[in-house]
């Protein structure tokens, strides 16, 4: 499996470089505030499309690391919850059951419950 991806990867690296190559020697003009005014003015486009995925990346991962951050309190928060309901589970079945009134028990089907001695 990972030749596959290896290869894929390779391919999709020499199709980028032979389009960069194809479009070396074209300039593009970059605006960012005034539409009218070119912000970088004569950029190569390789450059131009380099610097765009780099930011789209950076972008990308900053948003990632937020959700994973966000994710990964959650796991810690619903971890400690269960723990705790644990512990509660474990302390309400150790507990003594000597107050119990034998009297007070009903069935829940509503038929009568049989009683030791009756």
């Amino acid at each position: 499996m990972w030749f596959i991806k290896a290869f894929f990867t390779i391919v999709v690296v020499a199709g980028l470089l032979y389009v960069a190559l194809l479009n070396s020697g074209q300039q593009v003009n970059i605006f960012l505030l005034d539409p009218n005014v070119p912000t970088l003015p004569n950029v190569e486009l390789p450059v131009a499309l380099l610097a765009s995925f780099v930011l789209g990346a950076l972008v990308w991962f900053f948003v990632s690391l937020f959700q994973v951050l966000s994710a990964k309190s959650e796991v810690t928060a619903l971890k400690r919850r269960n723990r705790e309901l644990t512990r509660e589970l474990t302390d309400l079945r150790n507990m003594p059951v000597r107050d119990l009134d034998p009297d007070a028990i009903t069935n829940p089907i509503g038929t009568e419950v049989l009683r030791p001695g009756s």
